[in-house]
């Protein structure tokens, strides 16, 4: 395998040989300038070393390498390039420190996505808002409100400058309203999954400082 190029290595994983665990490795060891070219061409400002972006990259080349059967008929560099970049976007936004987003807005979220594709089934097509929000049972207004809120959920840039002007998740809870008459509106299911996550803060807080030796 030592005398093998890469390119010849990628065609023998290609031709799925007998010795295909063999070849997997061999091309792990010399795809890495393959990480290295995509870290220079899109995360050189990213504001992380070199070093810890490689890492989740070479996560990244490992799946291209086991799972090229996946890869839909793409060529293996676009292919190993794609998931090193998802992996190193995904590093450098788990990394980024953020306002927390409440677990009350992403269980709206996800009940507002599941209703939209409920309705995509029986319609054939997206809903509009008025639809959306006669399904979720929110105001047309507070539905905005929540798409707003949406877009700053897990949005980070991955050049550092651009990072500092990040949009801050924020929601007035007080334009979200139930659009009919329930006996448990969504204001006050909101209001009290917000107490609750605060005195869930609380009990954090608590049980970490309880036995901490006094000064």
């Amino acid at each position: 395998m030592e005398n093998l190029t890469l390119d010849q290595l990628l065609q023998r994983l290609t031709d799925e040989p007998e010795d295909l665990d063999i070849v997997r490795e061999a091309i792990l060891r010399r795809g890495t300038s393959i990480i290295q070219d995509v870290i220079d061409a899109g995360f050189s400002t990213s504001g992380f070393e070199n070093e810890q972006l490689f890492r989740p990259g070479y996560l990244g080349l490992m799946n291209a390498v086991y799972n090229f059967d996946l890869s839909h008929g793409k060529g293996f560099r676009e292919y190993a390039a794609n998931l090193i970049k998802g992996e190193i976007r995904h590093h450098i936004r788990d990394q980024v420190s953020r306002k927390p987003i409440p677990r009350w807005m992403k269980d709206l979220n996800r009940q507002i996505e599941v209703t939209e594709a409920k309705l995509l089934r029986e319609t054939g097509r997206l809903p509009t808002l008025s639809e959306l929000a006669e399904a979720v049972n929110i105001t047309e207004e507070g539905l905005a409100e929540v798409f707003k809120a949406r877009e700053t959920m897990s949005y980070v840039s991955l050049d550092a400058e651009q990072r500092e002007n990040d949009p801050v998740f924020e929601i007035d809870i007080s334009r979200i309203h139930s659009k009919r008459e329930v006996p448990f509106p969504v204001e006050y299911r909101i209001r009290l999954a917000s107490a609750l996550e605060k005195l869930a803060d609380l009990q954090q807080y608590l049980l970490h400082n309880l036995f901490r030796p006094s000064e």
